[in-house]
C-alpha cells in the first residue's frame, strides 16, 4: 500500500471519528430537549436508538478500514469495498441507510483533501 493509502485511512479515520463525537453530541441535545420538554420520552429513546444504530454503523466501517487496509490498491478500490460492505453486513444489522450517506460524505471529503495535496 503506497503511502498516499494510507494518509487517505488515517485521515478518513479521524473523520469517522469526529462524525461519532458529532452523533453523540446530538444525542445530548436530545436530552436536553427531553427535559425542556419540547419533545417526548418515547420521541427521545427513538431518536437515541437511532444514533446509537448510526454509531454502530460507522464503528463497523472503522473496523473495515482496519481489516481490509493492506489489500486496498488504490481509493476507488476502498470505496468499493465500503459500498459492498454496507449493502450486504450493514443494512442486514439493520443500521439506518443514512449512515452510508454520512461515511460517503466523509469519503469524499477526505479524498479531495489527499487531491489538493498532490496538486500543491
Amino acid at each position: 500500500m503506497d503511502s498516499k493509502i494510507k494518509k487517505y485511512l488515517k485521515i478518513l479515520t479521524i473523520e469517522l471519528e469526529d462524525l461519532v463525537v458529532d452523533l453523540t453530541f446530538n444525542e445530548k441535545i436530545i436530552e436536553q430537549r427531553l427535559k425542556r420538554h419540547e419533545i417526548t420520552e418515547y420521541v427521545f429513546r427513538e431518536n437515541v436508538s437511532l444514533i446509537k444504530k448510526e454509531i454502530i454503523g460507522i464503528g463497523k466501517i472503522k473496523k473495515l478500514i482496519k481489516t481490509s487496509s493492506k489489500g486496498i490498491k488504490s481509493i476507488e478500490s476502498f470505496r468499493e469495498i465500503v459500498e459492498n460492505y454496507f449493502k450486504v453486513e450493514i443494512e442486514a444489522a439493520g443500521i439506518p441507510d443514512v449512515v452510508m450517506l454520512l461515511v460517503n460524505r466523509k469519503l469524499d471529503k477526505v479524498e479531495k483533501y489527499i487531491n489538493i495535496e498532490d496538486d500543491i
